[in-house]
């Protein structure tokens, strides 16, 4: 597989909440308020995150010190 067929990264509500050190659900909370990072709703109970979209979404949170 070349690098054009590559799948992006998936990661899992649980996965993402430990990198970032919160919990599942407040990760669903800020799903429900559109204020997270993008993510795919693979079944009505299954969501995953493309790892691109959550760095994008950080380098967004970004707050500069005064």
């Amino acid at each position: 597989m070349n690098d054009d067929q590559k799948r992006p990264t998936m990661l899992t509500p649980k996965t993402l909440a430990a990198q970032l050190g919160v919990d599942v659900e407040h990760l669903r909370r800020l799903r429900e308020q559109g204020i997270g990072p993008a993510y795919i709703r693979i079944t009505p109970r299954t969501v995953r995150y493309l790892s691109s979209e959550v760095a994008e979404w950080l380098d967004e949170e970004v707050t500069e010190s005064a």
